[in-house]
């Protein structure tokens, strides 16, 4: 029973299997049988019918027939071959001959795919052809209509092509022998080969239009605009020649030569109406023109230059000439006061070296000059760095002398502070006798001394001759740290004596009461009286902080208010 079972559903399977086979197959033979259909019906016999419009001879002849032969194949023999395999498929596919069945459709599908293709390639070609002969009507009366402009031009302006004229002339006539040939060709049938000259013939009328808008004004520049700028250079040339300027340098006669010989060839390719290379050559041409202008206007300066300033120059030189004398003869006089360094010597002897050496070189700028046999340029740089190394000598020389007067100055400024810190010792004196400060510690003693002695000690450097202030400024500055040093520590001590009085007096109420601000009290006056201020006030202030915490800062308050 189930092996019964078992074939029963096996049975069933297949004939689902080929159900639905055979239903995927007949739908392919639909499609397919549709597509063939579709084919069939298209107009191709229509619109292969139009070529009969056109002359039928030559390329179109030829081509027609090429297409209808090529779609009587199509109707005849592809497309009854592809009906009878839609048979076979479909009687395959009743057999349950499935991979068959798929192997034809799969041929019917390649036949139309091909079929397909051919008919939309023979469609383009026939669109092209009687587009073509539509284009060529309609564009080759535009182009007759530009070859005639352009002949109206040639003959109406024929001087201003020069001898370019010829060469047009039979271009045009070559245009027009291409109309004659396009009209036969036209006549033939040859619409395509006609498309080509068409083509053809808009290429060499646009070119031939855009040599003839532009050779006029290439001639112009050849034959008369850059020869006058060429024959102004050269007038330019003789005439600067003539007043003393010497210019073989920039050679522009050979430049002048070149640039005619190039015209002159220029002149020679238009007359072929070959205007690339002469555009380009041009453009060279005005760029030498322009740097010969520019070579003698820089001449012209350059003379200018050197007729303003060689005696502003020169005035200069004597100027720091004699100033350089001067600060000679003022560096000997400072030699007898004050100390100089190497450095600031030998620093006067290489201006003054670099001076000589530079009014030298422009001797002998002068004496080029006089002998004229250099160009004015040439002799615009050199001088142009002659003035320059003269600026830099003027400043490092004023510097210098700078340097030297400042060496007074410092001296001055120096006795000056000497005086002030005197003046501030004298305070430092008044301060203590006006507070009546019982007497001085040790310690006061010694920076009151080091103090005295620091200020001598700049007093004794600024009488040696030769005065030398960078140990005047040293001590000079160490003396002033010790003074100011000192004047802080004598305010901070009278505030500390006075302090500790006001606190041990305060101090009293609490000494016959409690024995330790007794003995702690009796200890700090005994510092006190030995001039331990400093020690005293802590002795003091320490011991009240424990009674009665911020006593300190109460006392400096009602003294504050006192005050």
């Amino acid at each position: 029973m189930e092996y019964l079972i078992g074939i029963f559903i096996i049975i069933i399977g297949v004939s689902i299997f080929g159900f639905y086979s055979r239903k995927k197959i007949y739908q392919e033979v639909d499609r397919l049988e549709l597509w063939k259909i579709e084919i069939t019906n298209r107009p191709v016999t229509d619109e292969i019918s139009k070529v009969k419009e056109l002359n039928m001879t030559g390329e179109a002849e030829e081509l027609f027939e090429q297409w209808r032969k090529e779609w009587d194949e199509i109707v005849t023999l592809q497309l009854p071959n592809v009906e009878e395999y839609l048979f076979d498929a479909e009687e395959f596919a009743d057999k349950y001959r499935f991979k068959k069945a798929k192997k034809v459709l799969q041929q019917i599908e390649d036949i139309l795919n091909s079929t397909d293709s051919s008919i939309n390639r023979i469609l383009k070609e026939l669109n092209e052809l009687i587009g073509s002969e539509e284009k060529n009507r309609v564009e080759v009366e535009e182009l007759k209509q530009s070859y005639r402009e352009l002949k109206k031009v040639l003959l109406a302006h024929r001087h201003t092509f020069g001898q370019a004229e010829l060469q047009l002339e039979l271009r045009l006539d070559a245009i027009n022998e291409m109309f004659k040939e396009f009209e036969t060709s036209t006549q033939q049938g040859n619409y395509l080969q006609a498309r080509e000259m068409v083509m053809n013939m808009k290429d060499l009328l646009t070119d031939l239009k855009e040599k003839m808008e532009q050779i006029p004004l290439l001639l112009t520049e050849c034959q008369s605009i850059l020869p006058k700028k060429l024959d102004e250079i050269a007038d330019g040339h003789d005439e600067m020649k003539s007043q003393g300027y010497i210019l073989d340098h920039i050679q522009v006669e050979k430049e002048i030569e070149n640039a005619r010989a190039r015209l002159n060839y220029f002149i020679e390719l238009l007359e072929k109406i070959e205007i690339d290379e002469v555009k380009q050559g041009l453009e060279e041409v005005k760029e030498s023109i322009e740097t010969m202008y520019d070579l003698l206007e820089k001449e012209v300066e350059a003379h200018r230059f050197v007729q303003t300033e060689l005696a502003e120059i020169e005035s200069n030189f004597q100027t720091l000439l004699e100033e350089s004398n001067d600060s000679g003869y003022e560096t000997q006089l400072v030699q007898q006061s004050y100390r100089l360094t190497d450095q600031d010597l030998d620093s006067h002897r290489q201006i003054v070296k670099k001076l000589t050496l530079l009014f030298k070189q422009f001797v002998m700028i002068q004496d080029k000059l006089s002998e004229e046999h250099v160009a004015y340029s040439i002799v615009k740089v050199e001088l142009e760095e002659v003035y320059s190394s003269l600026q830099e000598l003027k400043e490092k020389h004023f510097e210098y002398c700078e340097m030297i007067q400042a060496l007074r100055k410092d001296e001055l400024a120096a006795r000056e502070k000497v005086v002030g810190m005197q003046r501030k010792l004298n305070e430092i004196k008044r301060l203590l006798l006006k507070n009546n400060i019982p007497g001085l510690p040790e310690s006061f003693h010694e920076i009151l001394k080091e103090t005295r002695t620091g200020v001598e000690e700049v007093l004794i450097k600024l009488e040696e001759k030769p005065l030398n202030m960078p140990a005047v400024n040293e001590s000079l500055s160490t003396a002033e740290e010790l003074v100011e040093k000192t004047y802080a520590q004598t305010e901070e001590m009278i505030e500390q004596v006075f302090l500790a009085e006001r606190i041990i007096q305060y101090g009293n109420r609490y000494r016959s009461r409690y024995q330790k601000v007794a003995t702690s009290l009796n200890e700090a006056e005994q510092l006190f009286r030995s001039y331990e201020y400093q020690q005293a006030l802590e002795q003091a202030a320490t011991t009240l902080e424990e009674f009665e915490p911020g006593v300190l800062k109460k006392i400096e308050e009602l003294i504050a208010a006192e005050s």
